[in-house]
Parts: structure tokens; sequence; C-alpha cells
């Protein structure tokens, strides 16, 4: 399962993004006896979504923390704003750098993590380095739609691709306005 960044400027569509692909895996998984179910989703905002899980950031990193220790399989890891959860200035700090190495055990453990931030280098430089995939957004008001570029590092592709109807398809399902602490 990949781990996947979602980098843009603001207002670009970035958690709608992760949010869009969210709904379209556990979509998916009703129909699939191994598929992703909301009891498996871990964000770190308010998805509206009847049994997901929305954490904070601090309740986020110790999920994080935790994933590898406990084993925790199955799960669809959301982190928005992902600069405020794990930020640059503190890579020092022992117990965030615990957190983000665990990350590399997606895998094993059928994850998918997909976190976004603003584009620079304010995430942590291991959150950084986890990335496989990378897609870069750009919302379109009047077209109602998400374009997207998708970087595959995993198979060095690029590809472009369109989310429609975001204001009906994803925006019901989060407040785009939230203040993520």
């Amino acid at each position: 399962m990949p781990i996947i960044s979602i980098r843009g400027q603001q207002d670009t569509g970035k958690t709608a993004l992760m949010t869009g692909f969210i709904i379209q895996i556990l979509a998916i998984g009703q129909y699939r006896a191994d598929g992703y179910r909301p009891d498996d989703v871990y964000v770190n905002f308010k998805l509206n979504i009847p049994g997901t899980h929305s954490l904070t950031n601090q309740e986020m990193r110790k999920f994080l923390l935790d994933m590898v220790k406990k084993g925790f399989k199955h799960k669809i890891i959301g982190i928005t704003e992902a600069d405020r959860v794990f930020p640059a200035r503190f890579w020092q700090n022992r117990e965030q750098s615990e957190a983000l190495i665990g990350l590399w055990q997606d895998m094993k453990l059928f994850n998918i993590i997909f976190w976004d931030s603003h584009i620079g280098t304010s995430v942590d430089v291991m959150l950084r380095e986890t990335r496989q995939v990378g897609m870069i957004p750009k919302y379109d008001k009047k077209n109602d739609c998400i374009n997207f570029v998708i970087l595959n590092g995993l198979y060095r592709r690029k590809i472009r691709r369109t989310l429609f109807n975001v204001s009906k398809t994803v925006f019901p399902f989060y407040d785009r306005w939230e203040v993520i602490d």
C-alpha cells in the first residue's frame, strides 16, 4: 500500500483530494471481502462518514507510534496539515522520529497513508522521504473539479487526472474551513 503526499499552495484542494480518495476506497471496499470499511479510517480532521475516527494531532502522533508496536493493520490514515503534526523544526524530537520510522511498515501492515501539506520544507524530512506517490492538486471552482498530477515514484510515471463534482461528492464529507490544532 502506498504512502501518498498531496502538496500544494493554500486553497488548491489538498484535503478535498485526500477525502475524495478515502471516499472512493471505501466505496470499492463495500464490494470486497478484504475491502476497507469506515472504522478502518483514522484522520486528524472531522470526516463526516459514520464510523471513521477523527483524532487530534497529538492523538495522531501517538496512533502512528503505536501502529507498528501494536501491529495496527488494514487502516487508511489521513493527515491533513502534516506540517502541524510533524513540523520540520522538531526533527530531532525522538518521539516524532519514532512515529515516522513506523510509516515504512505500510506494506506489511496493509495500510494506506495520505498526508498533505503546503509546498516547501515545512514537514519533517523523514515524512517527506516516506512518500512513494506524490500528488499536486489544483481546484477549479468554475468547473467544480480538482485537476491533479500524480507523480508515481514507485513506477516513475507522471499521470494527470481529475476529480469531478467536488461540491457534491467531497465537500459534504468534511469542513474545509476547520482549523487543525
